[in-house]
């Protein structure tokens, strides 16, 4: 996790090929340079994200 003042992001590991991705909350990070150990980055900025992001965070756990 990175903190930054307005937003939170969260790198978990996932498949992005098994992933439907949402501009703005989340992307595939399989390719670029990176924090983390995961593929799958999410930008959680109000509780409607962090929200959406509960199921890949089970998702996350259940897998790992």
């Amino acid at each position: 996790m990175i903190v930054f003042p307005n937003r939170l992001l969260l790198t978990l590991k996932l498949d992005p090929y098994t992933m439907t991705f949402e501009e703005g909350f989340s992307r595939d990070v399989s390719q670029v340079g990176h924090w983390g150990t995961g593929d799958v980055e999410l930008c959680i900025r109000t509780p409607a994200d962090l929200e959406r992001a509960g199921p890949l965070l089970e998702r996350c756990y259940a897998e790992n």
